[in-house]
């Protein structure tokens, strides 16, 4: 079985991923989404009051938690107009929302988080997009970043960026090989330091490790490497970007949220984070 873990806030950067899930799987053919909701309450808003003087009490607590159980249920509902055949478990959580995430994945096998990523001019901001890069630092499985605009494409292209250095460090073999043995790929890589010296060894090492998987290799000399990256997935029709935010990689730095925020609103397809 594989099943997709999506975070929740109901919010339309949410909903939209959570949509975008139902879609992907029907690629599979036993696939399961977990609907997780954090709601989470301080010690510290037990005993002040909120801004707009409401006691957070055990009544009102209790309220919420049935409104969020409803709102779990009637966006479950939605999925399941979009693939029936999906199985769909709400869970509701009163931990935060990154140690929901991580004790959930600690419990059962997590193919896959994907979380929604917000736009430049999302209207409906979410929590949970605004923190997809921290999610993903802590995650040990890979997450799936939704742009806003990303509309569900059959997967049949992938872009893999790197910048042929440390490839050893750099490349999760092991995640790699476990994404493009379940999805029938066509892989390009795309080397995006292609205006310095390539290290032959290095690049010996990556056509080495990737020779099972026969991709086609690219050499970008666009100014800016995110720009470059999006242009080139556009050029290419590809419906997936992999970035590698290990050490060494020049994708480390998409563990910055002006980044990984710029890669995601930019990008028209989805990211995904892959780690070993």
């Amino acid at each position: 079985m594989s099943t997709y873990l999506v975070p929740v806030d109901f919010s339309k950067t949410a909903d939209h991923a959570a949509k975008y899930a139902a879609r992907l799987s029907f690629a599979m053919t036993n696939a399961k989404i977990i609907l997780l909701n954090a709601y989470y309450v301080s010690e510290y808003e037990m005993l002040l009051p909120t801004p707009d003087l409401m006691v957070t009490t055990d009544d009102r607590i209790a309220e919420e938690v049935a409104n969020r159980l409803a709102a779990l249920e009637k966006l479950k509902h939605k999925l399941l107009e979009i693939n029936p055949e999906v199985e769909i478990e709400v869970y509701l959580t009163r931990e935060t929302i990154l140690r929901s995430i991580i004790d959930r994945v600690n419990r059962e096998e997590i193919a896959l988080i994907i979380i929604g990523s917000n736009g430049k001019k999302a209207k409906d901001e979410s929590d949970i997009g605004s923190n997809a890069i921290k999610i993903s630092k802590s995650s040990p499985v890979p997450v799936l970043v939704v742009p806003p605009k990303a509309e569900y494409q059959s997967i049949r292209k992938a872009i893999l960026a790197c910048d042929f250095k440390k490839v050893k460090e750099v490349i999760p073999m092991n995640a790699l090989k476990n994404i493009l043995s379940k999805h029938a790929l066509e892989l390009l890589v795309l080397n995006i330091n292609s205006g310095h010296t390539i290290d032959s060894q290095e690049e010996h090492f990556l056509h080495k490790m990737l020779i099972d998987f026969s991709p086609a290799y690219h050499y970008s000399d666009h100014p800016d490497t995110i720009k470059g990256i999006v242009k080139f997935a556009k050029t290419e029709a590809a419906q997936l970007i992999i970035a590698l935010p290990k050490k060494y990689s020049f994708f480390e730095s998409l563990l910055h949220e002006s980044v990984s925020h710029k890669l995601t609103i930019k990008s028209h397809v989805p990211v995904l984070l892959l780690k070993d």
